[in-house]
């Protein structure tokens, strides 16, 4: 059947992609769970509406997810139910029973694995096929009867694509899951991928070629008319200048008589001045400062330890009976008022923390501990693993 809607080289083309962005949605899930994933070779094949079945996988769960940018289309994955109670006992590090039921908090914890395993899948594949590949939130879907899965998802194709997995977990499960997609969504990867950098060679475009105009007669050159005759320009002549005159010699002035300067009757020896004064302008001189004797001091032992050893009294018995508020805290988000009025039903609000971190224990608003959750008689708890705020640092004896 597949040779018959896909050549071999097409069927290699799509097996290999899927190959490439399975691989990547691997190590994405091996962070998440904090095991080694490995996603073997896929299986391509074709089947026709009527022979497409799931009986190796009933009872089984699916998870859609639609490409909404760069390619359109849906794939649709299919798990057993007991390889999704194994996987979600190992997010929620607690071991679920064999007859759990997939509630709203397991479809969403299985829709969170397949957001960061597609997630990763269609960024290598948006860089395998040269554009942007988006995709929207992973959406459970019902199987209940596989007749109404089939023309509720596939009504309008005669056939269905089918890629098979084999899915390994560490040594704690190893399981076959299958890969469902339109015909029309994997026509359009394997066409991309195989004319990626091609360009379409441009036609050349033919110009008309138009015939050369006939030459035309002149027109007639006008008859040269006369060139106006200016007015004859006259220049006055320039007015001589006066004859230089030689320069006068000043008048012969009589010279001062030289008058003698008086001797000043300073009788040697001078007087000695002194400059500049003091304190004009300058500190007075002072005496050197005598030494500063620096001595020991001798402390006086009052013997003891102060008052607050081992066995000095201390009233906390007095509070020992007060309550206080004990809170546990996944996780925190910070969100503007916006996107709080478009929360709904269904929504996700990613914390601050990865799956499978410690939660916080808060007493009064200060963290003292952290621990993991467990669940006991149905109730969840907290298993301390770290103290952070002890009897001893509150100095506590």
């Amino acid at each position: 059947m597949a040779d018959e809607i896909f050549t071999p080289m097409e069927i290699d083309t799509i097996g290999e992609i899927m190959n490439i962005s399975m691989g990547s949605a691997a190590t994405a899930a091996s962070t998440l769970l904090d095991n080694k994933v490995t996603i073997t070779t896929p299986v391509v094949q074709v089947a026709t509406f009527e022979d497409f079945r799931i009986d190796q996988l009933e009872p089984a769960i699916a998870v859609e997810i639609t490409y909404v940018e760069g390619i359109s289309g849906s794939n649709i994955l299919i798990l057993r139910r007991e390889d999704v109670r194994v996987i979600l006992s190992m997010m929620m590090m607690t071991e679920l029973p064999a007859d759990f039921e997939v509630d709203e908090m397991a479809q969403s914890a299985i829709c969170e694995l397949m957001n960061q395993m597609m997630g990763s899948s269609a960024t290598v594949l948006s860089c395998f096929l040269g554009r942007t590949i988006n995709i929207s939130t992973p959406e459970p879907v019902a199987i209940d009867e596989i007749d109404e899965f089939k023309t509720r998802h596939f009504g309008d194709n005669p056939e269905i694509l089918t890629i098979s997995f084999e899915l390994e977990i560490a040594d704690k499960m190893k399981t076959t899951f299958l890969c469902a997609m339109h015909i029309e969504l994997a026509k359009e990867i394997i066409d991309i991928s195989l004319n990626f950098g091609s360009e379409e060679e441009e036609e050349p475009v033919h110009e008309e070629v138009l015939p050369p105009p006939m030459p035309q007669a002149p027109p007639p050159m006008p008859e040269p008319q006369p060139m106006p005759q200016a007015p004859p320009i006259t220049q006055e002549p320039y007015p001589q200048a006066p004859p230089m005159q030689e320069p006068m010699a000043p008048p012969m002035q009589q010279p001062y008589p030289q008058q003698p300067y008086p001797q000043q009757p300073y009788a040697p020896p001078y007087p000695q001045q002194q400059y500049p004064a003091p304190g004009y302008g300058y500190p007075m001189p002072q005496a050197p400062a005598a030494p500063i004797k620096v001595q020991d001091y001798n402390y006086n032992d009052f013997g003891g330890d102060g008052g607050f050893g081992k066995d000095a009294p201390t009233n906390l018995d007095l509070i020992m009976g007060v309550p206080v508020m004990v809170t546990v805290e996944l996780g925190r988000t910070k969100r503007k008022i916006k996107e709080i009025l478009e929360f709904g039903q269904g929504t996700i609000v990613e914390l601050d923390k990865q799956a499978g971190s410690q939660v916080d224990v808060i007493v009064n608003g200060q963290l003292i501990a952290r621990g993991d959750v467990v669940v006991v008689d149905d109730n969840f708890s907290i298993r301390i693993t770290e103290i952070l705020k002890s009897r001893d640092s509150l100095g506590i004896v």
